[in-house]
C-alpha cells in the first residue's frame, strides 16, 4: 500500500490542526458541502491497485505535479476517514491495515461509511470528546499550580535582596546614584565656536561618567561662575562603546546660575550601553562659565580631560567635575517631564544617605554589656539595643544638603528569636549641638516621628520625619529605642535602623528649572 501527496501539503498534513479526509472521488455537489469551519478537509482518490494520491478537497487531478512524495507515517490528528460513495473493499482493507501497523493502534481513526449525515454525527462525538479532554487537562493544570503555589510560599523563602530591590523599583521615583565630594575648586569651559566632533581634539572639557546608560535620567552640575554675555553652555552625553549620541543641551549665560545646574532625560534611558562620556563647551559670549571641581580620590579613571588647571601643589592631584547622577527604573519620568514638560517647583526626590555618613554614627548615652548592644552593621545598619531605665540615644550628624524637606528610615528587629513585644523606637531631627535629652523631649527640634512599637522580629517599620521647611545647613539625626517598661535587656532584642533616606525639594535644591534635550541638540527650558 502506497500514500503519496504533494510537496506543499506535507506541513499541513503534520500539523496539530484537525482534519477529515474524504475517501474515493468527490462530486461536485459533495465539494459544496464542505463546511466552512476549524476542521481541515483533504481528499485522497484511489488511482491503482492500492495506490492512494492525497490532495486538498476538491482539486483536480490534472492540477497535481507529476513529481509526488511517498508517506511514510499517516498525517496526524485525523478526525475521520470518509467514504460518502461504496467504496473497493479490499483497497479500504489495504489502507486500513497500513494505517494501523504504520500509525499504531493507540488512536485508532474513525472510518465513516455513508452519508453527510453520519459524518457529522462521528464529528460532533469527537468534539464532545476533545472538550471533555480539555476540562480535564485544565483542572490537572490548575491543581498542579495550586500545589506550586503553596510550595512557594510555605517552603521557598525569597532572598532578602530581592526583596530590597523589588521594593526599591517599585517607589517609581528618581534617585541619586551618585554625588560627588564636595567642590574644593573650578575650571573654565572652552569656548568653541562650533559643535565639535570626533576629529578635534581636545576641544571641550571630557568627562566620564561612573554610571552605565540603562536606568539613566540626568547629571548635576555646579555652576562656580554663569559667564556673561550672549553664549550658550553645550553638553552632550555620549556613549562611547556604540558611538552614539545619548542627548545634548544648550543653556543660555543669561539662565545660568550659581549652584547646581540640572539636566535631565524626558524619562529614564533604556540603551544599554555601559560606558558614557560627558563633553561641554562654551559658544559665543563674553566670558565663558566655570564649572565647580572636586577630587576624584582613587578613581583616576574619571579624571577630567584634559586636567583642570590647578594650583602649583595640586597639580599631580585628579579633578573631576562636581556632579550628581539620577536614575531609575528604564521608562520612569523625571520630574520636570511631567505635566506637558512644565517644571515642577514643589517636586521632590530621595537621596539615599551614603553608608560613609551612616557609619560614623556615635552613642551620646553610654552603655555597655558582655554582649553587643550598638554599633555600625555592614550595609548601612545601625544596631541600638534600649537601655535597661532610659532611652537608648546615638546620632548621626548629616551634613548640608540642599532642600532637605525629609529623613526616612526603617526599624526592625532582627533577630526572630526575640519575644518581647512593644519595644519603642523613635526618629528625631536637630540641628547641630543639641543633646539627647532636649531631642527626646522635643526642645529644639526640626522634626520628629512619634514612638512606634515593634511586635513581630523581622518586620520593618518605616520611619519618616517631615520637617516644616527646607533645611540647607548641615542637621542631626538621633536614633531612639526603649523598653516597654523598665527592666532588664531582653536578650534577642536587636533593634536595627537602616536604609536612610532623605527627600530633597526640588525648587530648594536647585537654583534653576531642570533642562530637556531636544532632537535637534537646540534645547531649550521647558
Amino acid at each position: 500500500m502506497v500514500l503519496r501527496t504533494t510537496g506543499n501539503l506535507l506541513r499541513q498534513l503534520y500539523s496539530a490542526d484537525p482534519k477529515v479526509i474524504v475517501l474515493g472521488c468527490p462530486e461536485t455537489s459533495a465539494a459544496r458541502a464542505r463546511p466552512a469551519s476549524a476542521l481541515h478537509w483533504y481528499g485522497c482518490k484511489l488511482v491503482e491497485g492500492d495506490h492512494y494520491v492525497l490532495t486538498d478537497y476538491g482539486q483536480a487531478e490534472s492540477a497535481l505535479p507529476p513529481a509526488l512524495c511517498t508517506l511514510e507515517i499517516p498525517p496526524t490528528n485525523i478526525w475521520a476517514l470518509w467514504a460518502p460513495h461504496p467504496i473497493e473493499e479490499h483497497s479500504l482493507h489495504a489502507l486500513q491495515a497500513w494505517w494501523k501497523k504504520a500509525g499504531g493502534s493507540e488512536t485508532p481513526v474513525p472510518y465513516i461509511v455513508g452519508n453527510r449525515a453520519e459524518l457529522d454525527a462521528a464529528l460532533l462525538e469527537r468534539s464532545l470528546r476533545e472538550t471533555s479532554r480539555l476540562q480535564h487537562s485544565n483542572q490537572l493544570l490548575m491543581r498542579d499550580l495550586a500545589a506550586l503555589r503553596e510550595s512557594w510560599t510555605h517552603h521557598v523563602r525569597i532572598p532578602p535582596e530581592l526583596e530590597e530591590l523589588v521594593a526599591t523599583l517599585r517607589m517609581g521615583r528618581p534617585r541619586l546614584v551618585f554625588n560627588s565630594p564636595l567642590p574644593h575648586a573650578d575650571v573654565d569651559v572652552p569656548a568653541y565656536p562650533m559643535e565639535p566632533d570626533a576629529s578635534d581634539t581636545e576641544p571641550c572639557l571630557s568627562q566620564r561618567l561612573p554610571s552605565s546608560a540603562r536606568g539613566w535620567l540626568g547629571i548635576d552640575l555646579h555652576i562656580a561662575d554663569p559667564g556673561r554675555g550672549a553664549g550658550c553652555l553645550c553638553a552632550r552625553i555620549e556613549a562611547s562603546d556604540t558611538g552614539t549620541v545619548l542627548a545634548q543641551w544648550r543653556v543660555p549665560f543669561d539662565v545660568l546660575c550659581k549652584g547646581w545646574l540640572p539636566l535631565r532625560l524626558p524619562s529614564a534611558s533604556p540603551c544599554t550601553s555601559r560606558s558614557l562620556t560627558l563633553k561641554l563647551w562654551a559658544n559665543g559670549g563674553e566670558v565663558a562659565p566655570r564649572l565647580s571641581t572636586c577630587s576624584a580620590g582613587v578613581m583616576h579613571e574619571y579624571r577630567l580631560a584634559p586636567q583642570s588647571p590647578a594650583r602649583p601643589d595640586e597639580r599631580g592631584a585628579a579633578t573631576m567635575l562636581a556632579m550628581k547622577l539620577w536614575g531609575g527604573l528604564p521608562g520612569i519620568r523625571s520630574r520636570s517631564s511631567e505635566e506637558n514638560g512644565e517644571f515642577r517647583p514643589d517636586a521632590e526626590a530621595t537621596v539615599p544617605i551614603p553608608d560613609t555618613v551612616v557609619g560614623k554614627v556615635h552613642l551620646t548615652r553610654e552603655q555597655s554589656a558582655a554582649y553587643p548592644v550598638f554599633g555600625y552593621i555592614e550595609q548601612g545598619k545601625v544596631l541600638l539595643r534600649p537601655l535597661k531605665t532610659m532611652s537608648s540615644a546615638a546620632v548621626i550628624s548629616l551634613p548640608a544638603t540642599p532642600g532637605l524637606i525629609e529623613i526616612s528610615c526603617e526599624v526592625m528587629i532582627d533577630d526572630k528569636r526575640c519575644q518581647t513585644r512593644r519595644l519603642g523606637a523613635r526618629l528625631v531631627v536637630t540641628p547641630h549641638e543639641i543633646g539627647p535629652d532636649d531631642a527626646e523631649s522635643g526642645q529644639n527640634v526640626l522634626a520628629a516621628t512619634e514612638w512606634i512599637e515593634l511586635n513581630e522580629p523581622l518586620a520593618p517599620s518605616r520611619l519618616v520625619a517631615r520637617l516644616p521647611l527646607a533645611q540647607n545647613r548641615p542637621v542631626d539625626l538621633h536614633l531612639l529605642t526603649r523598653l516597654p517598661e523598665p527592666g532588664p535587656i531582653p536578650p534577642h532584642g536587636r533593634v536595627v535602623f537602616g536604609r536612610f533616606e532623605a527627600e530633597i525639594h526640588a525648587a530648594s535644591a536647585w537654583g534653576m528649572a531642570a533642562v530637556l534635550p531636544v532632537a535637534d541638540g537646540r534645547t531649550a527650558l521647558p
